[in-house]
Parts: C-alpha cells; structure tokens; sequence
C-alpha cells in the first residue's frame, strides 16, 4: 500500500526504474568518496584510514539507506524515517569525520516527501533530519566556529531541498490543473459561449424591450386621443426613449470593441491609431516588443488604454511628443504610453468628463491588472501591466523560502570552509576583521533575493561587488580575500542560471556566463600578483590568469545558464502558453457570440429604432397624429426583429 499524501493524494505502489537508478549511483559516490577522503588520497583525511569494522558499519548504512531510497516515491515518510536514523546511528558508529553516510541519502528523501506530502509533513521532516544530522557530527565538530557555521550550512541546504520539493510539487499540480483544464476546453468553450448569450439576452430584453414596448402602448393611446398636449409628450418622450435605446444598444455593440476583431493583434490596430494622431500634428512613436495571440479581452483593454491615453495627451499636452510601448512577457502584457513636457504652457481645454484615467484604471484592473499614471520627468506617464491568462498571480512562498535558502547557503558554505581546521582561511584574523569579512560574504550573496524579478540585475549587481572584491584582494595582495571570493562562487552560478529560466520573453540570456565570469579573470589575474617570481614575468602571468580564469569561469558557469534555459524555463513558458490558449479559445467563444448579436442589432433593431427618433422628431415639428401611428409602427417593428433574435439566441 502506498502513503496517502496532502489533498488525499496517494503515491506510486512500484518503484521505477529512476527509483532504482539513483540510490545505486548515490551508493557508489558515497562510497568513493569516502574511500578517497580515508584512504585515496594523501594527507586528506583529518582521522587517518578507517579500520575493517568502520568501513564494514559505512558500507552497511550506505546499502542500508540507498535499499531504501528505492521506495521514496512509495512512502516517502517511511523512507525519511529510515534513513535519518540509519544514516545518524551509521555516522555515529563509524566515529570518523570524513565518512559520507548521513546528510546524503535523507536529503534525496526529504525531498521527495516534500514533492509528495505536504507543507507541515514536509516542515517537520526538514527539522528532523536537521536535528539528526547535527547530532550526528556533534563528536566531530567540537570547535564552536565550526559546529555553528557548519550548522548554518546544513540548515540552509535543508531548508533549500525542502523548497524545491515544495515548488516541485505545486508544479506538479499546477500541470495536472492545467492538463485537465485543456482536456476540458471545449466545455469551458461552449459553457462561456452559453454564459454570454444569456448575458446578452438579458441584458437586450432590459434595456430595449421595456423602453420599446413603452413606446408602442403610449404612441398607440395618444393617438387614439385627439389631445395635441398629449400627443406632444408622447412624442417628446419616444424621441428621448428612441434616444436611450440606440445609446444603450449602441454600447452594447460597442462591447465588439477594436482590439477584439477577429484578427485585431496590437500590432495591426495600434498604428493606425498612432499615424491618424501623427496626421494632427502630434509626434507619436510606437514600439512594440514581442509578439503573441491573447486574449480579445486584454487585447481590447490595451487598445482603450492606448487610445484614451493619446487622446489625453493631445488634450493636456499639445506639440509634445508621445511614447507607445508594447512589451509582452510571459503571463503579463506591459503598455506605457508617455509624453514629454509640452512645448509652452497653454490652457487645458474643458473636453474631458474626468473619467479618463479611473476608466484606464478599471479596465486594466477588471482584467486583474494594474494602472499607474502621473507626471515623469515634466511629462506624463501612463503604464499598465495586464495578466495575459485568466488567473492570478502566485502569492509569496515557498519561492521567497528558495530564495532565502540559497542566500544561506552561499553565505555559509564560506563561512564554513572558512572555519574548518586544518586549513580555515580566517585563521589567526581578529574579530573585528573576520565579522567585517563575513558582512562582506553577505552583501555579496544579497543580490540572489531579486534573482527571479530581475535576473539581469541581480547578475550585473553581484558581477560589479565580485569584480571590485577581486581588484582589492589583488591590490592588497591578499590571498585569504581571494580564497573567500572563490569560496562563493555558488552564487555565479545561482545568478546565471537565474537569468536563464527568469528573464523575460524575448531577451537575450547567453551573455550571462560571459558577465559572470569577468570576476573570475580578475580573480586569477590577481592571484598572477601574489606569485613570488622576478617583476618582469608578473605581466605575463596577470594577462595569462585574466585569459584562463574567464574561459575556465565560462567553461564552468555554461551548464548552469543551459540547465535554467532548457527545465525551468520551458516548462514556465508552457504553463503560460497553455493558460493563454485556454483564455484565448473561451474569449473567441465569447467574441463570436458578440459578433452574432451585434449584426443583429446592427441590421434590424438600430435601424427600427433610428427611425422611431426621427418620425418623432419630424412629428414634434409638423404632423403629430401621423407622427405617432409611424412611431409604434416602428417601435412594434424594433421589438419583432428583436425578439426573433432572441429566440435565435434561446434556439441555440
């Protein structure tokens, strides 16, 4: 029987051949390691080579725990169970620093209960383990530098598998909701089709059927009343009836908006719109960047913000020049329009309502978007960031927790090599200079908390403190500063791969292996000035570590920038494009109902209606009796036509 996991969800019952793969491989690492960290290598070892009962009691905790990685998808809690003990009492029994039996094989399981269970399951797992694990080497670790940075590290790299197992999981059950969305988009289709039919039935039934049918029971009495004071108001009150109707009608097809035909891109219907201000005598320049279908919603609601937004500049800023920026990016669609400050100061004229912007920002906020605008740099700035799927945005989380874990552990991986005898790199420093130090290793790791919003920026920041770092070890001729900037060279590679699977639509992303590593090259560069050798040969070797360390660094940090690239991304990108497709399939649903009732309306019922307001109109100013007879004549006309589009509606 499998575990049943959070949300009632139960595990595989068999193992698959992965299953059975990577405990194997994680067997022999472990074990080759430790073989070369005891024995393998000269001097490496800080407790000497293990005797045949210590090595028997590593290789059987090892087995031990990688038999029983076989069934962590099957019941992930068991397995964790197992091995944190057996890797605990394994480390304990063989009583050696270097042996690599605890801390490996439950992280792979802690990993998958975090995939498979949930958050509070996954909480105290990731506490338990840690507590066992510190245990553990609590005989190995007697130095209090030591236990507390190494501490530091465990709980960082703990916290950080809990949360890539956490995001794995809600990935998991994001595509399984995404799967089975898209299996069901032809209900959703017919469903949003039906829904909007309704909508539009009722909405044609409440504002054309009660006016109209008014109209023909009061033009219909007044006639047959010879009273010209009556026949006056009833055709006074059909005119401003007639008039509320066509208005009312009038937005309902105007729901069928521009940026909603059928083949309307923003990058088809905006220049029209810009080179028709352009012919007024205002500068106006449109980029845009990126291209994709969306939905007819966001696409209508772009286009208005555009448009009100231009009209607003020709209003409130006449001879300045105006700015249109269309970037679309995955799951947002970002429109700014700016203009510069006008040429002279002239009076603003009283041609707006003052709706303007409240009605920019309601579009873009019905949408589940957001609308900022005023003054930028003597001008003014309208910018608007739309969701381009149906769906809102993910809260604060288990990313920020990835995040905070991965800032940990390039803070405390050099802290604890830093501190780890024989050879700690701060040894023998005061305490005012090794916390000076350590506040430099954590401004250096900040820069990773922004690697998701803006994965450039949290690159070029972490590039510009590396480089800077490197040029003072070199000036300095400090060795131990070098040592902790190659120490924390974790955090390149979070950056690059960062950059990879984060950036936005469209931006180019190799370059950030070669920016990473223009640090690297000074680094080396400045390990040419600590070389002991004559002054001449110095120039040699600084130009020869700035060749090889860039092309090493590049050599290295590749991988990373490909692995963002190829897993995260892409499956990012599929979600989004998936969620659009979904959004744009039941948009075009909606959109063709629209379409349906406005050639309706526009055929039939508008030009009844159009001509009710002028029989009362040319009544009001001659032949009143005839006047009304042709007014509910029009009217009972009107209400025919609309009623058999509504039947149209209800048959299908």
């Amino acid at each position: 029987m499998g575990e049943r996991g959070g949300a009632g969800e139960v595990t595989r019952r068999w193992p698959g051949v992965a299953d059975f793969a990577v405990p194997a491989v994680l067997a022999v690492v472990q074990l080759g390691g430790t073989w070369l960290l005891t024995e393998g290598l000269d001097d490496a070892g800080t407790g000497g080579p293990l005797t045949r009962e210590r090595w028997m009691i590593a290789v059987a905790a090892v087995l031990c725990c990688s038999v029983a990685l076989i069934w962590r998808r099957t019941a992930p809690l068991t397995v964790l169970a197992c091995t944190a003990v057996v890797g605990t009492a394994g480390t304990l029994a063989a009583g050696h620093p270097d042996v690599i039996v605890g801390g490996v094989a439950d992280m792979v399981a802690l990993f998958s209960v975090a995939v498979h269970r949930g958050r509070r399951d996954a909480a105290i797992g990731c506490a338990a383990v840690f507590l066992l694990l510190t245990v553990s080497f609590l005989p190995q670790r007697t130095d209090p530098a030591v236990l507390v940075t190494n501490g530091l590290l465990d709980a960082a790299t703990y916290v950080g598998v809990t949360a890539l197992g956490q995001l794995r999981r809600q990935r998991k059950a994001r595509r399984r909701e995404i799967a089975g969305r898209l299996a069901a988009a032809d209900r959703e289709r017919r469903d949003a089709a039906a829904a909007e039919r309704e909508r539009l039935a009722r909405d044609l039934h409440d504002v054309a059927g009660h006016h109209l049918s008014a109209v023909v029971v009061h033009s219909t009495a007044a006639a047959r009343i010879d009273d010209p004071d009556l026949t006056g108001r009833a055709l006074t009150a059909a005119a401003d009836t007639g008039r509320d109707v066509l208005k009312a009608l009038g937005n309902l097809v105007d729901v069928v908006g521009p940026g909603e035909s059928a083949d309307g891109g923003l990058d088809t219907l905006l220049p029209p719109l810009c080179q028709g201000l352009a012919r007024l005598g205002v500068p106006v320049s449109l980029s845009v960047e990126g291209s994709r279908r969306l939905r007819p919603q966001v696409t209508n609601a772009a286009y208005r913000i555009v448009q009100e937004a231009l009209t607003n500049a020709m209003r409130y800023a006449q001879g300045a020049s105006v700015t249109v920026a269309i970037r679309y990016e995955p799951g947002a669609l970002y429109v700014t329009v700016h203009n510069t400050a006008p040429p002279e100061e002239i009076p603003a004229p009283s041609l707006g309502g003052g709706r303007g912007i409240a009605g920019m920002r309601e579009r873009a906020e019905s949408l589940g978007g957001t609308l900022a605008a005023g003054p930028d740099e003597g001008g003014w700035t309208v910018h608007a960031r739309l969701p381009t799927s149906a769906t809102a945005g993910r809260g604060r989380g288990w990313p920020e927790v990835l995040d905070g874990a991965a800032i940990g552990v390039c803070v405390a991986l050099p802290a604890a090599l830093a501190f780890a005898p024989p050879d700690a790199v701060l040894a023998g420093w005061s305490a005012g200079g090794t916390a000076l130090a350590m506040l430099a290793v954590l401004g250096r790791a900040l820069p990773l908390w922004w690697r998701r919003r803006a994965p450039y920026t949290a690159l070029a920041a972490l590039t510009v403190i590396d480089s800077a770092w490197a040029v003072l070890a070199g000036r300095a001729g400090s060795g131990v500063l070098l040592a902790l900037l190659f120490l924390g060279s974790p955090a390149a590679m979070i950056a690059v791969s960062s950059v990879g699977s984060h950036a936005r639509r469209g931006v180019v992303t190799w370059p950030a292996p070669l920016v990473a590593a223009v640090p690297w090259g000074i680094a080396f560069a400045a390990l040419g000035t600590l070389d002991p050798g004559p002054p001449p040969e110095r120039p040699d070797l600084i130009a020869f570590g700035l060749v090889t360390g860039a092309l090493f660094a590049v050599l290295v940090l590749l991988p990373f920038w490909a692995w963002g690239r190829t897993v995260s991304g892409r499956g990012r990108r599929w979600e989004h494009s998936a969620l659009e497709s979904m959004a744009l399939r039941t948009g075009e649903a909606v959109l063709a109902e629209r379409h349906r009732v406005a050639i309706g309306l526009r055929g039939t019922v508008l030009e009844h209606t159009h001509r009710l307001v002028r029989a009362a109109e040319k009544g009001l100013a001659g032949d009143t009796q005839d006047a009304l007879t042709a007014v509910a004549d029009h009217a009972r006309a009107a209400l025919t036509d609309m009623r058999a589009l509504l039947d149209a509606l209800d048959e299908t």
